[in-house]
């Protein structure tokens, strides 16, 4: 029974020393300043990710906007008005035969939403998505059909 009672005091003396004392605080100070320092460091890393971002986003804006491929805008115009402008799927107007002003100035149109026709709706939807130059390309395209 001495073994039993002199063997639970030595282990309860091992806990307490090996779960108090100065040295693991010392552990954590580090363990702080470590991240600390890792913080700071990721704080250096976003800003050269900010800097190298703000370099692009200006290399990007000095560079010349790519030319509209106006054969690839079409793709979505002749599932309805076909790869040749003759198609007349729906009730969509043939395009072969326009100029490229007309084009230009019924995409607008249609952007605006001031087209009363029965295919507005479908024409003003896709019209809004498009950009100026896009329209300009899609009329240079059509207009050669």
């Amino acid at each position: 029974m001495k073994k039993m009672t002199l063997l639970s005091v030595a282990v309860a003396a091992l806990l307490f020393v090996g779960c108090g004392g100065d040295k693991p605080a010392e552990a954590n100070t580090t363990d702080a300043n470590v991240t600390v320092e890792a913080n700071a460091t990721e704080a250096n890393a976003t800003e050269a990710t900010t800097e190298a971002n703000a370099t692009e986003a200006n290399t990007t804006a000095a560079a010349p906007a790519a030319a509209v491929d106006g054969a690839a805008a079409y793709a979505t115009c002749s599932a309805c008005h076909g790869a040749d402008g003759k198609g007349t799927v729906g009730g969509a107007k043939v395009l072969a035969g326009f100029s490229a002003a007309d084009i230009d100035a019924k995409l607008h149109a249609y952007k605006a939403g001031s087209v009363q026709s029965p295919t507005a709706a479908i024409m003003n939807a896709q019209a809004a998505n498009l950009n100026d130059d896009q329209i300009k390309a899609l009329a240079d395209y059509i207009s050669k059909l």
